[in-house]
């Protein structure tokens, strides 16, 4: 691992009752000191930077632990560390475990964004020592493993695309099949299957029906009994060659189409309470004219904090640990306008010059830092009037992060926006 100072040192949390999680015994849990560092809780991703940042707008003071420590996480955090990968884009383990013994005491809470989907027995070593405000691990296995999923929308009532984890037959033989691996993220791991292929899928990996349709985000803010919506986003994918349905972006807040809004929101809220899920989840909706499909639940706090955690909406990581402890606001402010957030991913390697970021541009890698092909480099986010706007903004300003590195135009928002 490696340790990156901070920036800036958050203040101390507020301590209202609208914040304050009810299971913690009348006040925040004791700050702990390790060297210079006042520590309020951890936060883990992939990126923690989004994670980072709610944290600092809700002046809460983070240890913050990812693959990446960029230049913009560790100015929210009182400490960042770099973890080290293993296996291409997670993390080793046993790097995540040491470190946060290193630099936390046991008993501070933790937070936790993307990147256990598919190792849930981290997410139980983490536990054993620090206490995770959000959904365990057992709920994140059942809800990535896609037969359970499908039975869950079944009792519901909810269409779910079919899935097999042996070679198709039956209704899925000869139809148009995504393999998918079981707990990815990011929409990398998701490929398309030649008609040729009629065997199983690799291990690990599930076989799912292609459906066609808009790609909406819903993000819900649940208690374990009642749950509300904080946001609808529509999503778009950056693809290449090895990777058609990686993700691109987002936007948001967006209307739900109106024939469906109603169904779409009663399921995604009724997935929530029956299982008991708590703080911030997302539900992923494929939307075509004339029917809906579920296609992902995220029990977890997803890419579209990085849309909805602005202004006049109070810090989402605030509302997260509140909801973890069984409170939820009456009601949520709306913002008038539309956030638009994009990655820029590099098509080869690319060393980051020297010299200042352009602004409104987030996941900020030190200078002389080589990004290899295929990996994200930053995020472009806009603020705008609307999701038009906000997504046209974007699109430009990727275009401008482009020639700042000097590398060649390209389309990376999807045309339908």
């Amino acid at each position: 691992m490696r340790c990156s100072g901070a920036c800036t040192k958050p203040t101390r949390p507020s301590s209202s009752a609208s914040t304050r999680p009810s299971r913690w015994p009348g006040r925040w849990p004791r700050r702990c000191k390790l060297r210079v560092e006042l520590m309020d809780l951890a936060v883990i991703a992939l990126s923690a930077r989004p994670l980072a940042a709610s944290a600092a707008r809700a002046g809460f003071a983070a240890l913050s632990l990812d693959l990446f420590a960029d230049l913009d996480t560790c100015a929210n955090a009182a400490r960042c560390v770099r973890v080290h990968k293993k296996n291409g884009f997670s993390f080793d383990g046993d790097d995540l475990i040491q470190a946060l013994a290193n630099l936390s005491p046991p008993g501070l809470p933790v937070v936790l964004g993307g990147g256990f989907e598919d190792d849930t027995p981290l997410m139980t070593r983490i536990a054993e020592r620090n206490p995770i405000l959000g959904n365990m691990a057992e709920t994140v296995r059942v809800l990535k493993d896609p037969l359970a999923l499908a039975a869950l929308c079944g009792h519901l009532g909810i269409a779910f695309p079919p899935v097999t984890l042996d070679a198709p037959d039956g209704a899925l033989a000869g139809a148009p099949l995504l393999e998918k691996k079981i707990g990815g993220a990011g929409g990398s791991h998701i490929r398309r299957r030649a008609p040729e292929e009629t065997g199983p899928p690799a291990p690990g990996h599930y076989l799912q029906r292609e459906v066609s349709g808009t790609a909406y985000s819903l993000l819900i803010l649940s208690n374990g009994k009642e749950a509300l919506p904080v946001g609808t986003s529509w999503q778009w994918s950056h693809s290449d060659t090895d990777h058609p349905f990686r993700y691109g972006g987002a936007v948001g807040p967006v209307p739900l189409p109106a024939k469906h809004a109603a169904a779409i929101l009663a399921g995604a809220l009724r997935i929530a309470t029956v299982c008991g899920l708590v703080g911030l989840i997302s539900v992923d909706v494929l939307v075509e004219a004339d029917r809906w499909w579920l296609v992902e639940i995220n029990p977890r706090i997803g890419a579209s904090i990085d849309i909805f955690d602005v202004d006049p909406m109070p810090p989402l990581l605030a509302l997260h640990l509140a909801a973890c402890g069984g409170k939820l606001p009456k009601a949520l402010p709306q913002s008038k306008g539309a956030t638009a957030a994009g990655i820029l991913y590099a098509e080869r390697d690319v060393m980051i010059p020297a010299g200042a970021w352009p602004n409104q541009v987030c996941d900020r890698t030190a200078a002389g830092t080589v990004i290899p092909a295929g990996a994200p480099i930053c995020t472009v986010k806009r603020t705008a009037r609307d999701m038009s706007a906000a997504v046209e903004q974007v699109r430009d300003g990727l275009a401008e992060m482009r020639k700042h590195l000097g590398l060649p135009q390209s389309q990376q928002v999807a045309s339908e926006a």
